[in-house]
């Protein structure tokens, strides 16, 4: 195990950033609710106790319709839920009163923006929450329409203001990021507001003001001449660890470009990159801890079309291994997800059902019909 110290940046920030991160707590009254956003301009309301839908939120104002719902982001003090639709439009809703508080679009008419979707994919993962409230960020790419001619101009980073209901600031991208922070980049906010944190192949530290880099943490020096980087992402997690980020990586070795699979933890507090392989790589999809970080879990998946397998992996954290596997029958499309007390596995957004399994047998134990099909990201509150 190689045990690498990142002392580019003081350990206060760190420890700092994501102390601020976890310190929300979940209202009582959302605690072992899930929301779920669906192509007929909802949000579903479910209960983790019943795996059933107990509600469901119209996103739609009268008179007015808005896009079909495409990623959810938590606010930081978990009461509310940013929404951002195909129209993007940015639609807030009041979780404890369950309700539409704020809708606004971010296109006049002439201007058409688009989000550069980060970490995960089709989520959008490069939105980032402000801690106080007030904000959204996110990259994004902006068409033009002219008298005679559409004119797409440079990608930039924005903030959104909440209270305003427009885009406030557009902030030029630095030197050496022409096209923004990369296709799979995460972002994360210090509590102050002051400082924005990119997590791509390094964690790359900025003034969010301005976005003037004021320091660069490179994650690792891969054992292979050749190979590419470990990469490290700030998950979405609401019971994150304030000491410590763990998520998988994986390594290419330059000869027959073979992937290995591995888990990487970075130790906040005292800089220190753990990195241990596990074996061939696999593609991937989602990797979660438990409330208590003793055990991840992911969804893998091996070979396309009718010879498509997938499989739920269970990873021991302390041990850096992988401790259990078992089949279940493969899908074409899907996301996992983990229930708040890390009891339950869910598979959804693979058609109008949402599958629970048991995440200690990995078996199946109940498919709940929720008859919509679903468009964002199954927000799970978090149940501490």
């Amino acid at each position: 195990m190689r045990h690498l110290n990142r002392g580019s940046l003081a350990a206060f920030l760190f420890t700092t950033l994501f102390a601020g991160l976890s310190s929300a707590a979940t209202p009582p009254s959302l605690k072992g609710l899930m929301f779920i956003g669906t192509m007929d301009h909802k949000l579903l309301v479910l209960s983790e106790d019943q795996a059933a839908v107990i509600g469901e939120i119209s996103l739609d104002s009268v008179p007015k319709t808005t896009g079909i719902p495409r990623t959810a982001v938590l606010s930081a003090d978990q009461t509310k839920l940013h929404i951002i639709t195909t129209l993007m439009e940015v639609v807030t809703v009041d979780l404890v009163a369950r309700k539409v508080i704020s809708s606004f679009s971010l296109s006049d008419g002439r201007c058409s923006p688009r989000m550069i979707r980060g970490a995960g994919g089709r989520d959008f993962g490069g939105v980032a929450v402000d801690p106080g409230g007030r904000y959204l960020y996110a990259s994004i790419s902006l068409t033009v329409k002219e008298l005679d001619q559409f004119r797409t101009d440079p990608p930039q980073f924005v903030q959104i203001d909440l209270q305003e209901k427009k885009i406030s600031k557009s902030i030029p991208f630095p030197k050496g990021y022409d096209q923004g922070f990369g296709f799979g980049a995460s972002y994360k906010i210090s509590p102050d507001g002051k400082l924005l944190y990119v997590f791509d192949d390094d964690i790359v530290v900025f003034e969010l003001a301005t976005l003037k880099q004021v320091d660069r943490i490179p994650l690792a020096t891969p054992e292979y001449p050749g190979a590419s980087p470990y990469r490290l992402t700030a998950n979405a997690d609401p019971n994150e660890a304030p000491d410590e980020v763990t998520t998988v990586f994986t390594s290419v070795d330059p000869i027959v470009h073979k992937e290995t699979l591995g888990l990487g933890t970075i130790n906040l507090t005292t800089r220190k990159v753990d990195y241990q392989p596990i074996g061939p790589a696999f593609p991937m999809s989602g990797f979660m801890l438990t409330p208590d970080r003793k055990l991840g879990y992911s969804m893998m998946m091996n070979r396309t079309g009718a010879n498509r397998e997938a499989e739920w992996w269970v990873w021991d954290i302390p041990s850096h291994t992988v401790i259990k596997k078992a089949p279940f029958p493969a899908r074409s499309n899907g996301r996992p997800g983990l229930s708040s007390d890390g009891k339950k596995l869910y598979f959804y957004s693979g058609g109008p059902t949402i599958e629970i399994f048991d995440a200690a047998t990995l078996q199946q134990t109940k498919l709940t019909t929720i008859n919509k099909d679903p468009t964002t990201n199954l927000i799970v509150m978090a149940g501490k």
